[in-house]
C-alpha cells in the first residue's frame, strides 16, 4: 500500500511525539532540615524501594556541599553508603575521593493510622549534630 500524504503526516506526527515527549522521572528529593532552617540535607533517590540515593546536597549556614555542580555550588562530596528499610534510612557521606567521612544521616520513621512521623539525626563531622 503506497504512502499517501495523510499517512505520511500521521507517521511524521507519531515520530515527533517520541522526539518531543517529556522525560519520565522515577526520583524524588528527600529533604531534612532543622527547625531554624540553618542546616539542610537533600538526597535525590529512586522511588523503586531501598535507599537508591544517587545525588545529594547539604548546607550548614553559608557552607555548601553537592555531589555534582548540577545541584548548585559547593564543595564536592559523595554518597559513600546508604541503606533503607521499613524502619528508616542510614547514609554516610564522604569527601570527593571517599577518603574522609563528612556526614552521617540517621532517619527513623513510624506509620500509624495513615500518618508517618520522621526523626532525623545529621552528624557533620567536626561541626556537630
Amino acid at each position: 500500500m503506497p504512502l499517501t500524504s495523510l499517512n505520511k503526516l500521521i507517521l511524521a506526527a507519531s515520530a515527533a511525539s517520541f522526539v518531543f515527549a517529556a522525560p519520565v522521572s522515577a526520583t524524588e528529593w528527600f529533604v531534612c532540615t532543622d527547625p531554624a532552617e540553618t542546616v539542610e540535607l537533600g538526597i535525590l533517590r529512586g522511588t523503586a524501594g531501598g535507599f537508591g540515593g544517587f545525588a545529594a546536597s547539604m548546607a550548614i549556614g553559608d557552607d555548601r556541599w553537592v555531589t555534582d555542580p548540577a545541584y548548585g555550588e559547593g564543595t564536592i562530596f559523595t554518597i559513600g553508603q546508604g541503606f533503607s528499610d521499613e524502619s528508616g534510612t542510614r547514609a554516610d557521606f564522604f569527601d570527593d575521593i571517599v577518603n574522609e567521612r563528612v556526614a552521617e544521616l540517621r532517619v527513623v520513621h513510624a506509620t500509624e493510622l495513615g500518618e508517618t512521623v520522621f526523626a532525623e539525626t545529621l552528624r557533620v563531622i567536626g561541626r556537630g549534630v
